[in-house]
């Protein structure tokens, strides 16, 4: 059960490092757009969250986004152990914002399927590109 809490929180982390390390092309990042493509995907789901649930989350997500910016210059190893550290927060704070810790590992899987979906991209630099 620790592993797959641990996993889930990996991929919610890396869900949110990929989507603000790579902005579209042409550079012109729109936040608020980015914001409104979340909630539909949430609102979509079978979480069914409602609507301050769903934006519970995704100020959440937007908070521990700033922090894990800082993570891409750190070797593999570093970046692993601040990802758990990251992803162990990130999940009280979903619990404790939807008062459900059930929802808030559901929450996490949800993000782990998308992760996967991806192709299991983690975010970050490819290797050699420093």
């Amino acid at each position: 059960m620790k592993k797959v809490i641990v996993l889930l929180a990996i991929a919610v982390t890396a869900i949110t490092t990929n989507a603000n390390a790579q902005p579209p092309q042409g550079g012109n990042f729109d936040p608020a757009a980015m914001k409104e493509r979340q909630l539909k995907m949430l609102k979509e789901s079978d979480l069914k969250l409602t609507d301050v649930q769903a934006d519970s989350v995704i100020a959440i997500n937007w908070e521990f986004q700033a922090q894990q910016r800082g993570f891409r210059d750190l070797t593999p190893e570093e970046r692993q152990t601040k990802m758990k550290d990251i992803n162990d927060a990130k999940l009280k704070r979903w619990t404790s914002a939807l008062k459900d810790e059930a929802l808030a590992k559901k929450v996490a899987e949800f993000y782990e399927k998308q992760r996967q979906q991806r192709g299991g991209q983690g975010g970050g630099r490819p290797a050699g590109n420093k």
